[in-house]
């Protein structure tokens, strides 16, 4: 298994009960990005290690935590690219229900991908006057330790995850080149998008 494959899987795991460790309080309004990634990821940490926890039960939260912490909306359209602004409003809105799906369902498979890695929050810096990139790294009892960064939006005083950067590789970057492909393989129609990412959800 390659170094960025290894990375996937444990980042993935961490994504997902990250999305499940926002069924604690919400975030205080003065919360920064810092402090919420290092929030999440240490209460990731705690709740991958608890085997208590079937994976059906995790992923039953998971659904509808997941808007709360990611900007969906926004990360969709990232995700989609240029083919969002040609996109009718029903793609869209058939898109962005899709993905979310797919998202859900693509890092629910590693769930129990947790084998005693811990998670440290190094600094922070500002892109602009509303995203912020937060530094961690992810530390292997075998293996080297992975630098994930954050990015995250800040929009009405609630920050937002809205990409994680493994190894210096985007993960909304990755997923759009896939979508891409497929969109470009089929005359440019997002449609043919929609019902590829139908396919692995029901498949």
């Amino acid at each position: 298994m390659t170094r960025m494959s290894d990375a996937r899987r444990i980042v993935g795991a961490l994504l997902l009960v990250v999305f499940a460790t926002l069924a604690a309080p919400v975030a205080m309004a003065s919360e920064t990005p810092e402090a919420m990634v290092n929030r999440l990821g240490g209460n990731a940490i705690t709740i991958l290690a608890d085997k208590s926890k079937t994976p059906a039960e995790r992923q039953t939260g998971l659904e509808t935590l997941f808007r709360d912490g990611f900007d969906v909306p926004l990360l969709g359209q990232i995700v989609l690219g240029r083919y969002w602004r040609s996109a009718s409003e029903q793609q869209k809105n058939e898109y962005l229900d899709v993905f979310y799906t797919f998202v859900v369902k693509t890092y629910a498979s590693r769930l129990d991908s947790y084998a005693g890695q811990t998670f440290t929050v190094l600094g922070s810096s500002a892109l602009n006057d509303k995203e912020t990139l937060v530094n961690s790294v992810v530390e292997q009892p075998r293996g080297p330790a992975l630098k994930v960064d954050w990015r995250v939006l800040t929009r009405d005083g609630e920050p937002r995850i809205v990409d994680v950067i493994i190894e210096g590789v985007s993960m909304a970057i990755t997923h759009r080149s896939e979508f891409a492909a497929v969109i470009a393989q089929n005359g440019g129609n997002v449609d043919a998008l929609i019902s590829r990412l139908r396919a692995q959800i029901t498949g």
